[in-house]
């Protein structure tokens, strides 16, 4: 009976030990790792080299991770492509979810998933790091929540509804329990990986999705490899750049975040336009440049210009030809005259802007208050045609603007019969008229916009 009691205190006291031990070194044994090929250890740490190999971490008999944060630590050379798996098994490796990773630059479909994407489900398609850069990705569970961040920074918040969406080829990839996998991808060279560490969490409530229509939406799309982006977001009054990235990877919405740059706007010559770009170095957003009015292509430099990810404009600045300097959102800076006349000024201005080093056409087909209720007869099929042929010609993508709901229907499918790009995009002045593209979504989903169809920075 002694006996008996010494071995159960002695169970109990191992077992005691085991429940306090929550956090796994995952690189201190590497016999722990398993796969069809030779697994590599470096002095810095496990080496990831060639394309379409999978290792699995064996954690022990009856061990599972369920609710943990998982830390790496990684550097990548040019061409690395791979993905950390989660709630997976050895033998059943299409289970659980799978964070991409990937420094590629933009402009390439096959690597549209960059680092940080909670594959399939929410894509992120701007790249913020540079390859042979150490790098800290975090992947942390709790319940139906799966959050990821970059050197801290949030890129993914995505609460598993209680039915989530999933095609067939993704039927598997939702939450559960399990151990953790690492797959190279096409053309993979070489990864490093010198820290991964996992601490088991505690059990919690599951969180409700508030919103599984747009959960879904979103899904599909992101199954579909369809980019989505607001290439149009302002940080203004109430919207501050920390909400601005937690909106972002709450709502699956990827943000090119832009400044306003031009004469009498609050970017007015390089330093300041330099000093903008090195406040958003290594955020997990496109960098965006607004050029405002015309005068702007020779008020910066061509190499600063180039350092964003894309520049946008619109014909909402512009002098008319009594000379006279026109904001057309503001009604006392604007002139309208003969809406015949003013509209065929507005025109010959967008054909100009299309000359003009930009990649999206913005706030599309705005008219001044004055006019706008004649917006479907000012816009006539002439006038349209003239706007997209110049935007055509000179490979300028077509904003579908959530905040203004433009351009007409008319003009979008005009726009898609001629093979124009199109950007979603807002414009907001406050953090709620951010939005969730609603209009734009709409709208692709109307006209069955492809993805091919979109704006890449890098591409377009």
């Amino acid at each position: 009976m002694k006996k008996a009691l010494f071995v159960l205190l002695v169970s109990l006291t191992i077992f005691s030990c085991n429940s306090r031990q929550k956090v796994y070194d995952l690189l201190e044994d590497s016999s722990k790792w398993t796969g069809e090929e030779e697994i590599v250890f470096e002095d810095q740490g496990l080496s990831i080299n060639g394309e379409y190999k999978t290792i699995v971490y064996n954690p022990g008999l009856f061990q599972t991770f369920e609710n943990f944060e998982l830390i790496a630590e990684i550097k990548t050379s040019p061409g690395a492509s791979a993905e950390i798996a989660f709630h997976t098994k050895k033998r059943d490796p299409e289970m659980g979810y799978k964070v991409r990773i990937d420094n590629s630059e933009t402009g390439n479909w096959d690597k549209l998933l960059k680092t940080g994407s909670l594959s399939a489900i929410r894509n992120v398609s701007y790249n913020m790091l540079n390859d042979d850069e150490w790098f800290e990705l975090k992947i942390r569970v709790v319940e139906n929540h799966i959050s990821i961040f970059i050197n801290n920074h949030p890129v993914v918040s995505y609460i598993e509804p209680a039915i989530a969406f999933r095609t067939a080829e993704y039927e598997k990839r939702k939450i559960g329990s399990g151990t953790f996998s690492i797959l190279s991808l096409y053309e993979n060279s070489n990864l490093l990986i010198r820290k991964l560490t996992v601490e088991k969490l505690a059990t919690d409530e599951k969180q409700k999705n508030s919103d599984t229509d747009y959960a879904r939406q979103i899904t599909m799309l992101n199954i579909r490899n369809f980019p989505i982006c607001d290439y149009h977001v302002h940080i203004k009054e109430d919207l501050t750049m920390d909400a601005a990235l937690n909106y972002s990877a709450g709502l699956g919405i990827n943000y090119g975040i832009a400044a306003n740059c031009g004469l009498k706007f609050p970017v007015q010559n390089d330093e300041e336009l330099e000093a903008y770009l090195n406040s958003i170095h290594g955020l997990p957003i496109f960098k965006a440049m607004q050029a405002e009015g015309r005068e702007w292509v020779n008020m910066f430099s061509p190499e600063l210009i180039a350092g964003f990810d894309y520049a946008f404009t619109d014909a909402m600045t512009w002098t008319n030809n009594n000379g006279t300097r026109m904001r057309l959102w503001i009604p006392e800076e604007t002139e309208v005259g003969d809406p015949e006349d003013f509209m065929e000024q507005l025109v010959a201005q967008i054909e100009l802007i299309a000359t003009e080093p930009i990649s999206i056409y913005v706030n599309p087909t705005y008219l001044p208050a004055e006019i706008a209720d004649r917006y479907e007869e000012l816009w006539t099929d002439e006038r349209i045609d003239r706007v997209i042929k110049a935007l055509k010609e000179n490979n300028i993508a077509l904003e579908i603007n959530s905040r203004f709901k433009l351009p007409g229907k008319r003009f979008i499918a005009r726009a898609q019969e001629e093979g124009v790009k199109f950007a979603m995009g807002t414009n907001n002045t406050t953090a709620e008229s951010l939005g969730r593209l609603d209009w734009s979504l709409e709208m692709i989903h109307e006209f069955n916009i492809q993805a091919s169809e979109m704006f890449l920075p890098g591409l377009n």
